[in-house]
């Protein structure tokens, strides 16, 4: 049989494929959905149009191989961060910036050009972001189906998609190609927010926070400062913290969740002083987050039968952990603003037991609930650990440490000569044996946060630890290294002890964030107070760890940042005093 004297389509020669000459359109048009140059019509109308008809096609697949994969002529499956081939082989795997993705990224196809992504990269940042960090209270303000069914049928916001993609990296990639693209990500949609400023909404304000995560992560302390300022501001502006009965379960719940996070956030900036605020608790007017569950499926639920093994997520009801972190963390900001408060009061107090004894009551409330509910002890020093391959680990060990940390906060301000400690006149204006329960009260919470330390560090494939988890670590190894000086005879504990535990503290700082910006003061410090333990008091004074009888101002201590304080570590000035 003769070949056909048809020649092939102009879509076809193209691409450069066998065309099979159908009339009308050819096969693989019709499989593609091109406009076939066959199609024509004899109308004048269609022959205006046969130009346009005629052009070439949209490129559907691009190379895709890495640049070893290519020298080598090898076949590159195009994976990332490396490819099959490049693991097997145990080279390093790189892509240059033009390779394109075997599929167009049908959720920034509109913008490419703008907030370049790879949509093999999207998918895995997603799924990272939900194991890794999603348990991380800070960043549990997504609804996980929603965004999944969002990047599937393209209608994932751009700017939320890229935070998200930048953050993931920031925490777990050690590509240097892909932080880099991650930091011009992170200036194109943080220009985008600054542009739309006038119009708040969810989507940006949980933008924004994925934005100050970032630069907090990347130790732009000043620059994460300013903006969760913003974030606050279009939270109000929305009202999230209000309740809105009549919007849908999911809606109510993300909103709860964004306004909580931002509560969250804000111990890393303002550390008791209200200046420094995110946003008051005294304007919240929503509920605790609900459990895990109930959001991901979008309906409350209510919890029936007795709780079984709570590593059989399936088939028990987890304990609302998520709730928990907050309300410690809503006590927590008490005790720093009294402690603040206390430092420049002159006059003792003498409801000042009482208002302790307050907290610890609320404390106590809080503990009882989790247990009632799931049989989960929010004080125990091994469960957590058990559960370090569960999901939510990063909750169950952020609950524990905080509450025990909770505990150290309160009580330390009556350990005499502590740098937190009362004025003199409110110390000696104290009970003796009150005084006392507070230093035994300390012993036995830092003990139990230094076992629980032992245990993390003993893990081998522990996730991505909260960043609260250094400042515990921290504030227990200056309270245990303090503690000898007491020479309470209740206090079985040496210098020796001590500087055996501080260094426990230490080993977990430099396993888990000694590449993280935000830890780099908290263990310099440390690493000092355990070289100065070892000095004799005078000499530890001399160089600043242990007050002069109170001598500081109260109000310079009032005002003091933590060495973990994010303001204290952008290092404001202001510069404008010769104006």
């Amino acid at each position: 049989m003769g070949r056909s004297q048809t020649a092939p389509c102009l879509q076809c020669r193209c691409r450069k494929v066998r065309c099979d000459r159908q009339q009308g359109t050819c096969g693989n048009c019709e499989r593609l959905e091109f406009s076939c140059s066959y199609r024509r019509s004899v109308s004048c109308k269609e022959n205006k149009k046969h130009k346009n008809e005629s052009a070439p096609p949209e490129r559907q697949r691009a190379s895709r191989a890495c640049i070893e994969c290519r020298r080598q002529k090898a076949r590159c499956s195009g994976d990332l961060p490396s490819c099959e081939t490049c693991r097997q082989r145990q080279r390093a795997c790189s892509y240059t910036d033009s390779d394109s993705p075997v599929e167009s990224c049908q959720v920034l196809k509109s913008a490419t050009a703008l907030f370049p992504i790879r949509r093999q990269e999207l998918l895995s940042a997603i799924d990272q972001f939900f194991r890794h960090l999603y348990p991380i209270p800070s960043f549990a303000f997504l609804h996980e189906p929603s965004v999944r069914q969002h990047c599937l049928n393209g209608s994932l916001d751009q700017s939320l998609a890229l935070s998200l993609a930048a953050v993931t990296n920031a925490y777990l990639s050690m590509d240097q190609r892909l932080l880099q693209e991650s930091a011009s990500w992170m200036l194109r949609v943080e220009a985008e927010n600054v542009l739309h400023l006038h119009e708040p909404s969810i989507r940006r304000v949980q933008t924004l926070l994925f934005t100050v995560h970032y630069y907090i992560r990347t130790g732009e302390f000043a620059r994460a400062y300013m903006l969760v300022g913003l974030a606050a501001r279009a939270a109000t502006a929305l009202r999230l913290n209000y309740e809105r009965p009549e919007l849908t379960f999911i809606a109510q719940e993300t909103r709860r969740r964004v306004i909580w996070a931002l509560t969250s956030i804000d111990g890393y900036f303002s550390v008791g002083l209200p200046e420094h605020e995110t946003i008051s608790y005294a304007i919240i007017y929503q509920r605790w987050p609900c459990h895990e569950e109930e959001f991901s499926e979008g309906k409350p639920q209510r919890a029936t039968g007795s709780v079984q093994n709570l590593t059989e997520a399936n088939s028990a009801k987890t304990p609302n952990l998520l709730s928990a972190c907050h309300q410690i963390s809503k006590i927590q900001r008490d005790v720093m603003r009294l402690t603040r408060q206390l430092a420049i009061s002159e006059d003792p107090l003498a409801g000042l037991p009482g208002l302790v004894q307050e907290i610890q009551n609320d404390l106590w409330r809080l503990h009882d609930d989790v247990e009632v509910v799931s049989e989960f002890s929010i004080s125990s020093m091994t469960q957590q650990l058990e559960m370090k391959h569960f999901r939510w680990f990063a909750r169950y060990l952020l609950a524990v440490l905080s509450w025990h940390q909770v505990h150290c906060d309160l009580y330390r301000i009556f350990l005499p000569g502590y740098p937190e400690a009362v004025p003199a006149g409110i110390m000696n204006a104290t009970d003796v044996n009150f005084r006392e329960h507070a230093v035994q009260t300390c012993y036995i919470h830092v003990m139990q946060i230094t076992e629980i330390l032992a245990g993390v560090l003993a893990l081998s494939d522990t996730p991505i630890l909260p960043p609260y988890v250094a400042v515990c670590a921290y504030q227990a190894a200056r309270l245990i290294l303090f503690l000898p000086s007491l020479h309470s005879v209740r206090l079985e504990i040496t210098t020796e002890s001590a500087i055996r535990s501080a260094n426990l503290a230490l080993s977990v700082l430099h396993m888990y964030f000694s590449t993280t910006p935000f830890a780099e003061r908290i263990i310099a410090d440390l690493e000092r107070l355990v070289q100065v333990s070892v000095m004799s008091p005078a000499t530890a004074r001399q160089l600043g760890y242990l007050s002069n009888d109170q001598s500081d101002s109260g109000r310079q201590r009032h005002s003091q940042l933590a060495v973990h304080s994010l303001v204290r570590q952008a290092k404001f000035e202001d510069d404008d005093y010769e104006s």
